[in-house]
């Protein structure tokens, strides 16, 4: 729990560190613009304010997209939970809510195509003669390297089905490649709702919320039951899930 409330604090801290860059930026910005107004005309001071806004603007966008996509590549797992503290419910929801979003992620990356580069001019078959592509991504050299990935999310339990979707052959792993579509009504998911809790295992409700009103239809929802394990190593990982598109 103490790691759980340091992770909260430390987005606090970022939060609070980017407000103060952002009052920096906005004084240094209206100092410019004063020394400015004394050497140029209206006319050139109102282009050159204009254009500094459209450069921080496109600045500000490009810094959220590179802190989107860094927060999503060194997510972690929070390794402790307060699974039997009643007041701390809504702080369990949160973190339930961030395993979800991560096991959707993960779910997709492995099953929708795959997470790895590959070379689909050399391939193996199996007794169906599916084809698979040889895996070239740095450091992924064996099934169980695969499977470690996959693992640092999911549970050991889990229904991985690792050893159908990547094959290992002459210490090369292949890769299925498989690629199926999306349920195009798919809106979102939402962690409702703590259903139990034992020593170890947190059990909860999910919606998963569809809508197809733009094809004649309308929108519904649909119940899954998604649970979290704490594993002997002390991380707790997705044991139960389903990916809802």
């Amino acid at each position: 729990m103490k790691k759980y409330w340091a992770i909260g604090a430390a987005l606090l801290m970022l939060l609070t560190a980017c407000d103060k860059k952002e009052d920096k930026e906005n004084s240094f910005s209206e100092s410019v613009s004063a020394v400015t107004t004394e050497t140029k005309s209206a006319e050139e001071t109102t282009a050159s304010t204009e254009k500094k806004s459209e450069e921080t603007s496109t600045t500000a966008a490009e810094k959220t997209e590179v802190t989107t996509e860094t927060a999503t590549e060194e997510f972690t797992m929070p390794e402790d939970i307060p699974a039997f503290e009643e007041e701390l419910d809504e702080k369990v929801l949160e973190a339930a809510q961030l395993f979800f979003d991560k096991a959707c992620e993960v779910e997709q990356k492995f099953s929708l195509g795959t997470p790895y580069s590959i070379d689909a001019s050399e391939y193996i078959t199996n007794e169906y003669d599916w084809q698979y592509y040889l895996v070239t991504e740095q450091g992924i050299n064996s099934i169980d390297d695969v499977k470690a990935e996959f693992r640092e999310v999911f549970s050991e339990d889990y229904d991985d089905d690792i050893d159908e979707l990547f094959k290992q052959k002459d210490g090369r792993v292949y890769s299925l490649n498989g690629n199926r579509g999306t349920n195009i009504f798919y809106v979102d998911s939402e962690v409702v709702e703590i259903t139990g809790r034992d020593e170890g295992e947190i059990r909860f409700k999910v919606l998963d919320k569809y809508d197809e009103t733009e094809y004649g239809g309308e929108a519904y929802t649909e119940e899954q039951e998604f649970i979290i394990v704490k594993e002997n190593d002390g991380k707790w990982k997705v044991s139960k899930f389903k990916l809802p598109y």
